[in-house]
């Protein structure tokens, strides 16, 4: 089940954050930075993210417990290529055992379905160039658009952009 996210959900949104940057990002962020993690730290975070009314967050449930959340907006960039798209996809994580059941499409075609109710209709999203779950918005029609460097933990990793002209097309 895909459901609106409410202030309530902030601690299972907390611990599938968290559970999911230690499966995924294991080998690609230092462990050092994964150990710090905390589901504490990451609740204080949704918790304020779910009293915005700029962000849009969906769950997704599974026997009654949430199991994975996608959550987007207005675009962030204030300028450059990535500025022209109108909305963002700040985040998406499932946890490993429901990953390949199609919960990640249908979190993202809830997002999108209330973005557009917002008037945003074109979207893009950052993400690790090596994420194993990369693939998920190439499936999706998202065309690489630009590339960045970062550093989480102390590590310098490239950060693709994936962006949609028409987020429509994500649903096909």
């Amino acid at each position: 089940m895909i459901r609106k996210a409410t202030w309530a959900d902030a601690p299972a949104i907390a611990s599938v954050h968290v559970e999911s940057w230690k499966t995924t990002y294991s080998g690609i962020v230092p462990d050092a930075y994964l150990e710090t993690l905390t589901v504490e730290e990451k609740q204080t975070l949704w918790e304020k993210v779910l009293r915005q009314s700029d962000h849009s967050v969906f769950v997704a449930e599974e026997n009654g417990r949430v199991v994975g959340f996608v959550s987007g907006g207005p675009n962030r960039a204030a300028d450059g290529l990535i500025a022209k798209y109108d909305g963002e996809l700040y985040a998406i994580y499932l946890l490993k055992e429901v990953q390949g059941k199609g919960l990640g499409r249908q979190l993202v075609q809830a997002l999108i379905r209330h973005l557009a109710q917002q008037g945003i209709h074109s979207l893009a999203v950052w993400v690790l160039a090596d994420n194993p779950s990369r693939g998920f918005y190439e499936r999706l029609g998202g065309e690489k658009v630009a590339e960045e460097r970062v550093e989480i933990g102390g590590k310098a990793l490239w950060e693709w952009c994936y962006g949609w002209r028409d987020m429509q097309t994500m649903n096909e």
